[in-house]
């Protein structure tokens, strides 16, 4: 393991340590984007940034609290790490491959009078709602699947992109109307 905090040094340490043993594998620390790709080049095995971990370390306490389950917890973590990898080599793409929160109005579509539950919102659309607004003002924070979605309510979502518009193709809403829940 190398966790020099100069990369120009950590790439001699990674160099002299694959001359002395090409099978060994060789971890390193990098703070920066930058960093990573040289020390990969140098022939590190693996190449970890701690602000990304403390970021995906975050991310996995949040999901876990809005009681995703595990295995969707580590999917999500893999996609975050890859798109921020990706993102530090090509900048802006990655953005599009990050979930996102979104506040959705429910119409008189097909899953108004149903509860989260039987609309298996999760299921079929991969994203979780985290709050809903009632048309009274009424904010439920974390629902749980027996929430029943009315038309008029204001649903915050979180999901990908792609999951989030076809989420609201099905909620037959609108943009939403008025403060977002607090």
């Amino acid at each position: 393991m190398v966790a020099l905090p100069e990369v120009d040094r950590a790439q001699l340490v990674v160099r002299y340590v694959r001359a002395m043993n090409p099978a060994v594998p060789v971890l390193v620390r990098a703070h920066h984007a930058s960093g990573m790709e040289a020390l990969a080049r140098a022939g590190a095995t693996e190449v970890i940034q701690p602000e990304l971990e403390a970021a995906a370390t975050l991310i996995r306490h949040a999901l876990r609290r809005l009681a995703l389950p595990h295995d969707r917890v580590l999917a999500y973590l893999e996609r975050f790490r890859s798109a921020m990898q990706m993102g530090a080599r090509a900048p802006g793409d990655a953005m599009d491959l990050l979930p996102q929160v979104e506040d959705l109005a429910v119409g008189q579509g097909a899953l108004a009078d149903q509860s989260l539950r039987e609309g298996q919102i999760r299921e079929r659309f991969g994203v979780t709602v985290v709050a809903v607004t009632r048309a009274d003002g009424e904010v439920l924070f974390n629902p749980d699947p027996d929430t029943i979605l009315r038309a008029g309510d204001l649903v915050r979502v979180f999901g990908l992109p792609e999951q989030i518009a076809a989420f609201r193709a099905e909620t037959g809403g609108s943009a939403p109307q008025g403060p977002p829940p607090q």
